[in-house]
């Protein structure tokens, strides 16, 4: 049976092997998802919802999605709002109704959590069609610039 549910660090291993079958093969070569950073923010997300958030598609014990979240503060918004950071269903798995599971699962976590909108940034040409599915509306342009990290 199918369970959405907030990721635990027994999840670890299986989101970052679904963050591999990115549908962008370009996202996955500019991820950063094998350095150490990024292991160390999930930690820090389940550690600390203000963080973010880890929702994972768990069917009896195998991860078959995760969807995360970030929460921005913006004064246009009078407060946070979210952001879908990182959206996959595993490859075996799309087409069965889960990516919709997530989506709803995190549209929840954000109404509950007072977020005033919910943005995506880039979507993928396979994810797009279940954001609009869902009312959620294309305003546009989508702009990025890759940073130097600085030491911490």
């Amino acid at each position: 049976m199918l369970k959405i549910r907030q990721a635990t660090a027994k999840d670890e291993a299986s989101v970052f092997t679904l963050f591999q079958q990115l549908p962008s093969r370009q996202a996955a070569r500019e991820s950063n998802f094998n350095e150490p950073k990024s292991i160390k923010t999930f930690r820090e997300m389940l550690k600390n919802e203000d963080k973010g958030t880890v929702l994972v598609a768990d069917e009896d014990g195998t991860l078959l999605g995760v969807i995360t979240l970030s929460y921005p503060t913006a004064i246009r918004c009078g407060g946070i709002y979210t952001s879908i950071e990182e959206f996959i269903v595993s490859e075996k798995a799309r087409g069965k109704g889960i990516g919709g599971q997530l989506l709803e699962a995190a549209i929840t976590k954000a109404t509950d959590r007072g977020c005033a909108e919910l943005h995506v940034g880039n979507p993928s040409d396979l994810g797009y069609p279940l954001y609009i599915r869902y009312g959620i509306k294309d305003n546009g342009k989508h702009l990025k610039m890759k940073l130097p990290r600085q030491a911490t």
